[in-house]
């Protein structure tokens, strides 16, 4: 009786993982019609091309901090913004390998939004 419900469990175990949990990943889009650009990291990087990128940074000086974010897509549009707001460069600063990236950006250039969200449906990049 005890093995039996080992053998039970671990095929409940086994056929869970197979199929467990939502997973999603969006590769990089960009409209420059509403000057917005987003992608999971992990989409980005794991697309079957090897074009798409999303990229954000920081990069600070004795004189002070600023921030950019950058993406390209498949079809080789390339867009980006900076930014030296404080609440733009901490949503930058949350980024990481299961995040889903937006950013959205004036005539000019400068970041107006940065749209950071975590979630276990955003895989790891590989």
């Amino acid at each position: 009786m005890q093995s039996m419900r080992i053998v039970t469990l671990a095929v409940l175990l086994s056929s869970g993982l197979a199929a467990a949990g939502v997973k999603t990943d969006h590769q990089v889009d960009i409209s420059t019609t509403y000057r917005t650009a987003s992608a999971t990291m992990g989409g980005a990087r794991n697309s079957s091309d090897s074009i798409q990128y999303l990229t954000c940074q920081i990069v600070a000086t004795a004189s002070g901090i600023s921030g950019t974010c950058d993406a390209q897509n498949a079809q080789g549009v390339q867009r980006g913004c900076r930014t030296t707001n404080q609440y733009l460069l901490e949503a930058i600063k949350s980024i990481n390998d299961t995040s889903l990236v937006a950013f959205l950006w004036n005539e000019n250039e400068e970041c107006t939004q940065i749209i950071v969200r975590q979630g276990s449906m955003y895989g790891p990049k590989l």
